[in-house]
């Protein structure tokens, strides 16, 4: 008799490797203590992953993943081009706090240059569902005229930074801190 699987291998193997990764750096990380972290025998871990920076490389995609459907969730809700802006820059800081480790994971394994060219391609791919929206807000004169690149950092930079603040100490951002922030963001790139 075949044994019954429980539970969901995938996320015990995410969540594993999110720990491992923020509490001791990617280079530290090892197959063996996170399939130990995920209550899993290393065979099953390879099963899964072909080594541990194709660990790394699923479990950041599958991060980034997730904070760009929240972005893009966020502004679907809307109607306006500033709408829509506003919303996914509060939706990552949101993001940041909600799941606190995979945020700063993201950041960490961002930082150690994993990804294949395939899967850079992937992040490109949600970069330009962002430079879409920039480029609309151009168009529609709600954002002054520029390189959504440039935009994209005078808007990002500061949200990556309350949002990894946020995400290292556990706790949300004060609400009119980010409201002051965002509002100085704004008028460096509104109209």
């Amino acid at each position: 008799m075949a044994r019954q699987k429980t539970g969901d291998k995938l996320t015990d193997i995410r969540h594993a490797t999110v720990a491992e990764v923020v509490e001791v750096g990617s280079a530290a990380a090892s197959v063996n203590s996170i399939a130990k972290r995920a209550g899993l025998a290393v065979g099953t871990l390879y099963r899964y992953h072909e080594n541990k920076d194709a660990a790394l490389r699923s479990v950041y995609l599958s991060i980034k993943h997730d904070i760009h459907s929240t972005l893009m969730n966020a502004a679907k809700h809307t109607d306006t081009s500033e709408q829509k802006i506003r919303a996914m820059w509060f939706a990552l800081l949101g993001y940041a706090y909600d799941p606190p480790r995979d945020f700063l994971f993201a950041e960490v394994v961002l930082n150690a240059s994993l990804l294949s060219e395939a899967e850079m391609a992937q992040v490109r791919t949600m970069a330009q569902d962002i430079s879409q929206i920039l480029e609309a807000a151009i168009a529609d004169k709600t954002l002054r005229p520029g390189t959504t690149s440039a935009i994209n950092m005078l808007l990002v930079a500061p949200a990556m930074q309350l949002a990894r603040q946020s995400a290292a100490e556990g706790h949300p951002v004060d609400a009119d801190r980010a409201e002051e922030i965002f509002a100085m963001c704004w008028r460096a790139v509104a109209l």
